[in-house]
């Protein structure tokens, strides 16, 4: 694990929780051209029976646009990005570093299953290369709707109840997303916050939101 400089900001109804990961795969030489990219989210869900979209808002990549920035943007019913900025920059040594920077997010469609307002006052996720692998660290700030630890532990999954308490949950809500790819070769991606509807089936609704995302790979896969 790799520490970070700036602190956790706290505060008593509303947490501010950060983690950090580390991947690394055999070691040698930086290879020029590591890749990066990032967005504040996207969505991608159908809600009785109609499919509601949006592809990555604010998106960056090293490769491409390096820089993003939005304003607010409103998914149907489903969900409420108010804007904020990404960047995506190769420094002097090769190395990739992406930055995602939110401002608020409120999601209230799981409350016609009677499940709860999810929110964020804010959110960073950011991830950078070195010479064989990647680090990443993220902040969620306001949490609403949800219960986590003040630390949250990689791929933090919390299950949303809703009218019927014995039934099957109507959404997940995983924290911290970290994925690398088996065998490692020290690339990762990272999500502050994917919201998944009905992750057991069901007719209602399905597919996920994403809050803050972003990709690192040192040798440019």
């Amino acid at each position: 694990m790799s520490s970070m400089k700036r602190r956790p900001l706290l505060a008593a109804a509303a947490a501010a929780v950060m983690m950090t990961g580390l991947t690394s795969a055999n070691a040698h030489a930086v290879a020029p051209g590591a890749s990066g990219s990032g967005s504040l989210g996207a969505v991608d869900v159908i809600v009785g029976g109609e499919p509601v979209h949006q592809l990555p808002i604010a998106p960056c990549d090293v490769d491409g646009e390096q820089t993003g920035e939005s304003g607010r943007v409103t998914v149907g019913d489903v969900a409420t990005f108010y804007g904020g900025k990404t960047t995506c920059a190769v420094g002097e040594g090769e190395e990739a570093e992406v930055t995602v920077s939110g401002d608020r997010f409120v999601t209230d469609v799981l409350r016609q299953w009677g499940g709860p307002r999810i929110r964020l006052s804010g959110y960073d996720v950011s991830c950078r290369t070195s010479e064989n692998g990647s680090s990443g660290w993220f902040e969620l700030r306001g949490i609403g709707g949800i219960e986590v630890p003040e630390e949250v532990p990689p791929n933090y999954t919390a299950e949303i109840a809703g009218d019927d308490p014995e039934g099957p949950p109507i959404a997940k809500v995983v924290l911290n997303e970290f994925v690398t790819p088996e065998p490692p070769d020290g690339s990762m991606t990272m999500t502050a916050m994917r919201i998944v509807l009905f992750p057991e089936g069901g007719e209602q609704a399905g597919g996920d939101i994403t809050v803050g995302t972003v990709a690192c790979d040192p040798f440019g896969g």
